[in-house]
């Protein structure tokens, strides 16, 4: 949001130029609002001025009235503008607080280090609360957020940050460093942290009472917006890991599983991350996970379905055309006369509640459910084998 007046600073002006630029896009060119992606740009709050204190709240006010005037405008940002200034660790801690802030206001994407952010979670309450009040200004008498926040982080450095998490880590009780390290995706020292788990318990129950409960924290926290996608999938790699080691303990007769699903990713599309991540929380809950990978028409799933025995079958896709592969599919299970073997659960950024709830329950003989992400993915499993049994 740069006009010939230069960067904008206040959240009208900032929506005034977005706006400018969107007519222009639409009227001129020709171009979907959903095609365009706009940085309305932030400052640094860390100089202590007073005519910066303000200028994490015009951005996030900025994002927060441009997705309610134009919802289908793409919104992005520079994150660590918001931080320069500071020390690293205390960067790491400013830069994970504003990007929450700032996806709860309608934040699409961001341009920022994978390595410069930290799910909310990992800091302690102070550090949060401190945060929140320099991003909103909220000083009062004989109290500044940005000199607690510097004095709070005084000598520290993003490796001494770390390292201090580790010491926390390996002063925890053993049970309980095997689930924080599912929660932080830590996977030095795992090992031989099973094995000593193993001297004293199952390896199927350390699976189910501790290393699942991890997980669940990670559902929650995603699920509350506390914790990001990757690195959800950090503590997912880490659980895949922990079962991996501890299968060869586990007897084969716990491998039968609760229930089959095959897994695909639709004909035409290869993206599969979020296909892999219900693979990795299924598979870790007790079914049994047929993932046929990507580009996968509807002769094969159904193949799959039938050679497995399947309970459930599981179709993902990010394209918007994917959407309609997936109908395309369905149609072909009714008109096989499978709807009624095969519950299907949908998934991908594409879809929307409403569509498969809705569009697709019509026009399908069977049941079809929506999952938004892994974690709902396996309570609909739980919920479609216990009427299938």
């Amino acid at each position: 949001t740069i006009d010939e007046e230069g960067q904008a600073r206040t959240p009208q002006k900032k929506v005034e130029i977005a706006e400018r630029l969107i007519d222009d896009l639409t009227g001129t060119w020709g171009i979907h609002e959903s095609d365009i992606l706009i940085d309305t740009l932030t400052f640094t709050i860390c100089t202590g001025q007073e005519e910066s204190r303000g200028d994490g709240i015009a951005t996030i006010e900025a994002i927060r009235e441009l997705k309610r005037r134009h919802p289908d405008v793409q919104t992005t940002l520079g994150l660590s503008n918001i931080s320069f200034g500071l020390n690293p660790a205390a960067r790491i801690l400013l830069n994970s607080v504003f990007l929450d802030e700032c996806v709860k206001a309608g934040l699409d994407s961001a341009i920022v280090h994978a390595s410069k952010i930290l799910p909310i979670a990992r800091f302690d309450e102070e550090q949060v609360t401190t945060a929140l009040d320099l991003i909103y200004d909220r000083r009062r008498e004989g109290y500044d957020p940005l000199q607690r926040l510097m004095a709070l982080f005084e000598g520290a450095t993003a490796k001494s940050l770390k390292a201090g998490k580790a010491e926390e880590l390996a002063a925890l009780p053993l049970e309980e460093r095997l689930k924080r390290r599912i929660i932080d995706g830590e996977k030095n020292g795992l090992e031989a942290d099973l094995d000593a788990a193993l001297e004293t318990r199952p390896a199927l129950d350390i699976v189910n009472d501790t290393l699942l409960d991890g997980m669940k924290v990670v559902g929650e926290l995603f699920g509350s917006g506390q914790m990001q996608l990757p690195f959800v999938l950090q503590s997912a790699e880490v659980m895949k890991t922990a079962v991996a080691y501890l299968e060869p303990h586990m007897e084969k007769s716990d491998a039968d599983g609760k229930g089959t699903i095959v897994l695909a990713t639709v004909r035409g599309d290869v993206h599969d991350i979020g296909k892999n991540l219900v693979d990795i929380i299924l598979s870790n809950n007790g079914y049994n996970v047929v993932n046929l990978g990507i580009k996968q028409p509807v002769s094969a799933i159904l193949e799959a379905a039938q050679e497995h025995r399947a309970d459930v079958i599981g179709m993902s896709g990010l394209l918007v055309k994917s959407t309609v592969i997936m109908k395309e599919n369905l149609e072909e299970l009714n008109q096989r006369g499978l709807a009624a073997s095969y519950p299907v659960i949908l998934g991908g950024a594409a879809l929307t509640r409403a569509y498969v709830e809705q569009d697709l329950h019509e026009l399908y003989e069977g049941e079809v459910r929506y999952a938004r992400d892994a974690f709902e993915g396996l309570r609909l499993m739980d919920a479609l084998i216990g009427v299938k049994r």
